[in-house]
């Protein structure tokens, strides 16, 4: 399946609209004003202040570079959805890049040790509702809006992007998590066969779950995946061990982690923005595509994007690997109408350590349950 997105034939140059001001919205903005090709930006969020200090600082860091690059401030609250679809009608993006987020991934790696392992023992699953909250509105926006700008979300696209997909109110892609472990894979891979890493074509089929895994102790947890390799035309996958290279992932190729590390991820960022911003053809790894759960191989072109999944692997067969990556996840399901249930031990922990119990989520509840969780976790941290 292909999915296409708009073109533009009136010469202007691109719109690209970032939401959220946070560290992950900040650096992809200054990638996208630090190119050489001629494009309008703007950046959306809800306090004036910060929202016209940060356009303004990546303007005029771009001209300190010899880049002409307007940012236009928007200040809305994705709260209010009328004033969000209005300030996007009248910008008239071509792109929106949403990184918005009631609480970054990495905000509990900041509690206490002991607390944070039994807390991230829950996995990622059960803060969905802090990233499906504002990602909602915002696509509630764009389509009140009657805008077709392709919408690319950073936040867990894994699984907010199917919670989505019911309602036909999923972003085109995602961005990160799969993406994050690709370059680290092609060059041990190439270190292996003894080639230069832009000789390795990766196609990585994998959920949140596995990448952050891999990243961190070197194996996928259990949790199903596909990993490829071709080196020009031929498959040099069975030349490679994959256990030894998530090992190498873990020692010799080790990164930044945390706040520090979205380093990475805006690079995944720009990886499927630049393509998209200028028609040109490129194969990136991408969650959320289309509103499929987890992460895939997707092919860009001035056409569209479509699966660019590895040759014998079925578009079936990719779902089903990541399906099974989610449940590992703390998501147990997420039915077509968009209600996700969560696995049972995810459950327990969150209700053990935050009083926070949610075994099953309607779209309709979402805010409720993030303004819920929210709370309680405040409450968690002040009773440290």
């Amino acid at each position: 399946m292909t999915q296409h997105h708009p073109r533009r034939d009136d010469g202007r140059p691109v719109r690209i609209l970032v939401v959220g001001c946070g560290d992950l919205a900040v650096r992809v903005l200054h990638g996208l004003a630090g190119s050489a090709q001629p494009r309008h930006l703007g950046l959306l969020g809800r306090t004036e202040d910060t929202v016209v200090r940060t356009a303004n600082m990546v303007s005029l860091s771009a001209a300190q570079l010899g880049r002409a690059c307007p940012v236009e401030p928007l200040v809305r609250d994705l709260d209010d959805v009328a004033g969000t679809a209005e300030a996007i009608a009248g910008f008239a993006p071509d792109i929106i890049f949403a990184a918005a987020s009631r609480q970054s991934w990495h905000v509990i790696s900041q509690l206490p040790a002991d607390r944070f392992a039994r807390l991230s023992a829950a996995h990622f699953g059960p803060w969905l509702p802090m990233h499906l909250d504002p990602v909602l509105k915002l696509m509630k926006a764009v389509r009140a809006a009657g805008s077709d700008a392709t919408v690319v979300n950073a936040a867990y696209p894994d699984a907010v992007h199917p919670a989505l997909r019911g309602a036909g109110l999923s972003p085109r892609l995602g961005i990160g998590n799969v993406a994050n472990s690709v370059p680290a894979l092609a060059a041990i891979a190439a270190e292996h066969l003894g080639c230069a890493p832009s000789a390795i074509q990766p196609r990585f089929v994998a959920h949140h779950f596995v990448s952050h895994r891999i990243s961190r102790t070197g194996d996928s947890g259990g949790a199903a995946f596909d990993l490829t390799f071709r080196r020009g035309p031929d498959d040099v996958t069975a030349e490679l061990p994959v256990d030894t290279l998530f090992q190498r992932m873990r020692t010799d190729y080790r990164r930044t982690g945390g706040r520090e590390g979205q380093m990475m991820t805006a690079a995944s960022a720009l990886s499927v923005l630049e393509p998209l911003a200028t028609g040109t053809a490129a194969t990136v790894h991408a969650p959320g595509w289309h509103g499929l759960p987890g992460g895939y191989p997707v092919r860009i072109t001035p056409e569209g994007t479509e699966l660019d999944l590895p040759p014998g692997l079925s578009e079936a067969a990719a779902v089903e690997i990541n399906a099974d990556g989610q449940r590992h996840d703390g998501i147990a399901r997420i039915e077509e109408d968009g209600r996700v249930e969560f696995t049972e031990e995810s459950v327990e922990i969150m209700r053990a350590e935050l009083g926070y119990h949610c075994k099953e989520l309607a779209l309709a509840d979402v805010e409720e349950a993030a303004v819920e969780l929210a709370a309680r976790y405040a409450e968690y941290c002040r009773d440290e």
